[in-house]
């Protein structure tokens, strides 16, 4: 009968440890096991698609607008700023790379590990004699052990300080993130005001045209004009309608703008807070060498390229310090229990150590200078970011600037064509009206009059839009307000 290695009480003991160790190394969650389910990998055949399954399914966002009362270009920001997943994505990295710095100083802790042993076997001794056999022994050596560097030549401050020149970039790319999102609200929130505007200018447009096709029509039953007068009026109310139909496929589009960037659901009805009627023009008041100035010195984007340059060096000085010597200090101690049985005598030895351990790097197939030199060329790459930033800064300064000081005067031009459109078209209805003028020059004073509506909601909104893109220039974080 083949004797056993292990008695049933150490087998009990084998498969305790065995089940724990399982259990800490199974998946945990339903996404391991579909990972893990070899099936899913491929289709069945190469002219069958994949089928994804159920445990992929895309989860709808969750936000929905509990009332429908218009909301300002404030509320929409704050929902944005919110819910957006470019926010959440930023406060993760800027999670992660925190979490990074606790690794980093990790290194100034002692790390301290506990290991088990436990073997079962006996003891041959061939000699010129015969053999000798020792007896079946179970082996259980428990012990733990601690070390410490005390000395590394500065390889773990320099970690430390690129880890935390790292998070400090993470911090302000997410605070440039809210910028850019509130930047995209207040754009998608313009070109829908717009959108609307038109639409409300179209329809009366529509109205006023209505009233001279029905002018025309009266005439020509009078015998006062022809049908080719009835055709030029009808020409402009289809004209009329057809860009009024544009304007509200614009204006849905834009809607599903907003929605998305908001991070609403995009069939979610949107009312709008009007904007005032008087622009805020003379509140603009610095010059744009005072914008340049405010930009370099508030645009956290620019902060975290020189944050993110710094990482980039003190990652030079942790790979340098990676070739020097290192000195370490050692503990351990434990214990072995000879003839190991659960509930049994004790009968083993005691063991402990104290030392310290200088480490000297000699070769390491040029692994260190190869680092180095990958550090010295990231940190030039990092520097020539920050230094192309600082010119894209300027850039987008100085042609917000302008588009904004264009989009003033313009805004005079378009009101003071208005005002001689409407002018011109009273005149022309009068005289048609009285029999003196002919109906081309009506039709045409009404299509002038439309056009110049137009042109000025697209000089206000185009202001408002060009402050928009002046604020996000400067690094200004504020809605509805001006650059000061």
């Amino acid at each position: 009968m083949n004797q056993s290695l292990f008695d049933l009480p150490q087998l009990r003991f084998i498969h305790a440890l065995l089940g724990v160790c399982t259990v800490a190394l199974s998946p945990c969650s339903a996404h391991s096991e579909l990972i893990l389910d070899h099936h899913l990998s491929t289709p069945s055949q190469p002219g069958v698609t994949w089928q994804a399954p159920q445990a992929l399914a895309v989860t709808e966002p969750a936000l929905v607008l509990k009332s429908s009362a218009p909301l300002s270009l404030a509320e929409l920001t704050d929902l944005a700023l919110r819910n957006s997943p470019l926010t959440r994505e930023a406060w993760a990295m800027a999670n992660a790379q925190a979490a990074a710095v606790g690794v980093a100083e990790a290194d100034y802790w002692p790390t301290v590990d506990a290991n088990v042993a436990l073997t079962r076997g006996k003891t041959s001794i061939n000699s010129s004699t015969g053999v000798i056999s020792g007896n079946m022994q179970t082996r259980l050596s428990p012990n733990i052990s601690l070390s410490y560097t005390l000395f590394d030549f500065g390889a773990r401050s320099s970690s430390v300080d690129a880890a935390r020149y790292s998070l400090l970039a993470a911090n302000l790319n997410q605070n440039r993130t809210l910028q850019s999102v509130a930047f995209q609200v207040e754009q998608a929130y313009y070109q829908l005001l717009a959108a609307q505007q038109t639409v409300a200018a179209g329809e009366q447009t529509i109205k006023a045209v209505q009233l001279s096709v029905d002018a025309v029509n009266a005439r020509r039953k009078a015998g006062l004009a022809t049908i080719g007068n009835v055709y030029q009026a009808e020409t402009l109310l289809a004209q009329s309608k057809l860009q009024l139909r544009q304007a509200q496929g614009a204006a849905s589009k834009f809607k599903g703008v907003l929605c998305n960037v908001v991070g609403l659901p995009i069939t979610t009805p949107l009312e709008l807070v009007p904007l005032d009627t008087q622009l805020p023009t003379q509140q603009v008041r610095l010059t744009v060498e005072q914008y340049l100035a405010q930009a370099k010195s508030a645009r956290p984007d620019l902060s975290a390229a020189e944050a993110q340059a710094r990482a980039a060096h003190a990652s030079i000085d942790a790979a340098s310090a990676q070739g020097y010597p290192s000195l370490d200090l050692t503990l351990s101690g434990g214990k072995t229990y000879n003839n190991f049985q659960l509930g049994g005598p004790y009968n083993g030895s005691t063991s402990s150590s104290l030392g310290i351990n200088l480490r000297v790097p000699l070769f390491s197939g040029f692994r260190t200078a190869n680092t180095v030199r990958q550090a010295q060329a990231r940190a030039e790459q990092l520097d020539a970011n920050r230094d192309q930033a600082v010119h894209q800064v300027e850039l987008e300064v100085w042609q917000a600037y302008y588009d904004l000081d264009t989009a003033e005067a313009a805004i005079s031009s378009a009101r003071a064509l208005m005002r001689s459109a409407a002018q011109s078209r009273e005149v022309a209805e009068a005289r048609y009206k009285a029999g003196v003028g002919n109906l081309p020059d009506l039709l045409s004073a009404f299509a002038t009059e439309a056009n110049s509506k137009m042109e000025v909601i697209q000089a206000e909104m185009g202001w408002y839009s060009s402050l928009s893109r002046l604020n996000n220039a400067i690094g200004s974080f504020a809605s509805e307000s001006t650059p000061q």
